[in-house]
Formats: C-alpha cells, structure tokens, sequence
C-alpha cells in the first residue's frame, strides 16, 4: 500500500512532523510504500536548514527519504510567508513544490494521512 502524509503542524508545538517521521519509518518496516511527505502551514518550517530541531526530525526524515525514495515536499507559498527560500534557507532533502503535487499524492496513493 502507497501512503502520502500531509503534516500541517508545527515542529516545536505539537510535534507533527516528529509523528509523521514515526508513521513513516513503521509503514516502511511493515513493506509499505511512503511516496510523498507534504509539509503544509507551519509544518513548512521543519525545513528550514536555520530553525531549531533538537529532535533531529529534519536530518532523519532526509536520511529515511534519501534510503526509501520518497519526496519531502515544501508547499511553496507556506514557506515563502516563513521565510524559507530555495538555494538560502531551504535543508538538505527538502524540495519547494506547488499544491498540485499534493493533489497528486491524493490522486496516485491509496492513502492520505494528516498529522
């Protein structure tokens, strides 16, 4: 089975991405296929190579992506209000895309999941 997840919560105050990096390494180990993680609202700044991440989520969900395949998707008008810019600010494994790639992720996988 093909899961997308679509993170929408802030890294510090409620943990999502954090989550969605736990979902994502259990739905692997049980052989499933993650095909895109979209960051979305304040998610966004989970990608920012300057923000804070004492968790470390954002390197371990670059390394589980670069290992399994799957996007980090960055929607591009969330990270512009954040402040996130491609080539300044924008981490390692992350890539900036529009809406429409998650309407594709609807569209190609079985499964969406929100966190």
């Amino acid at each position: 089975m093909r899961f997308d997840l679509l993170v929408q919560g802030a890294p510090l105050s409620t943990g999502a991405p954090e989550r969605a990096l736990r979902f994502a390494r259990a739905a692997v180990a049980a052989r499933h296929q993650i095909g895109r993680i979209f960051f979305y609202n304040e998610a966004v700044t989970v990608a920012n190579r300057f923000a804070a991440d004492d968790s470390c989520t954002r390197e371990h969900l670059a390394q589980l992506a670069s290992e399994t395949g799957f996007e980090l998707a960055v929607c591009v008008t969330a990270a512009a209000r954040r402040g996130i810019v491609a080539k300044e600010s924008l981490a390692d494994g992350f890539v900036i895309v529009g809406l429409g790639q998650l309407i594709e992720a609807i569209e190609d996988g079985d499964r969406l999941v929100s966190f």
